[in-house]
């Protein structure tokens, strides 16, 4: 059985790169089907969806953002998710009704590093990797001014994280993880970098660290008897 909201309870989930977005994008589609699941991960990517297409990436200059989420909510749409900073739609979703997930920053960018190598949009050194600013504090850039309100889930408590989105909105969402890098993938690729790396790592991405940091402790102090 499939699931559906009202239009007045369309959420928006912000997919920062490699930071378990998938395998919440595949608990959400299980729940409410597909059809119910909007995505926008660009221009260029196989799986936006065709109405975000039209809207924004047609060359259409008669249609707008603002046309797009109308239409989402219009018709009874249940999630708009993908790859986009949250203040692209940040204007349209009220913030109680935003869910994201960050994740420990090194062992995120490491990730997203292999999987750019994996499908040849990255073929440098992660030495140059990390010096690229379109690569660097990616978190927090994906996340300016959250507000208090917004749900920011933890990728390493992830099914926690889950529980908890569960809890605020009356769903069932799965746990089973999706796009899993096999044999530790970030984690053990992070454990092996040189100190060269890894201060030339800390140096470039202070922002993306403390806002882990402020995330991580912010999640603790969540309550939990209710879940």
């Amino acid at each position: 059985m499939k699931h559906r909201l009202s239009d007045n309870d369309t959420w928006l989930v912000v997919h920062t790169p490699k930071t378990a977005g998938t395998s919440l994008r595949w608990a959400l589609e299980k729940y409410f089907g597909k059809l119910k699941v909007i995505r926008d991960y660009g221009p260029r990517s196989p799986v936006t969806s065709d109405v975000v297409r039209r809207y924004l990436y047609s060359g259409d200059e008669s249609k707008k953002l603002e046309d797009l989420v109308t239409k989402i909510k219009k018709e009874k749409k249940s999630i708009l998710i993908g790859h986009f900073p949250l203040q692209k739609y940040t204007n349209f979703f009220e913030a109680r009704k935003i869910i994201t997930f960050v994740r420990e920053p090194l062992v995120r960018m490491c990730s997203e590093y292999l999987h750019r190598r994996k499908n040849g949009t990255f073929t440098g050194t992660f030495l140059e990797f990390l010096q690229r600013p379109g690569y660097q504090n990616m978190q927090s850039r994906f996340l300016t001014d959250i507000s208090e309100e917004t749900f920011v889930g933890v990728t390493e408590k992830y099914n926690l994280s889950l529980q908890h989105i569960n809890h605020i909105s009356g769903w069932n969402l799965s746990t089973r993880k999706k796009n899993v890098g096999r044999r530790g993938g970030g984690g053990k690729f992070a454990r092996n970098l040189s100190v060269r790396e890894l201060d030339l790592f800390y140096k470039m991405n202070a922002e993306d660290v403390e806002l882990y940091q402020f995330v991580t402790q912010r999640f603790a102090t969540l309550e939990v008897s209710d879940i």
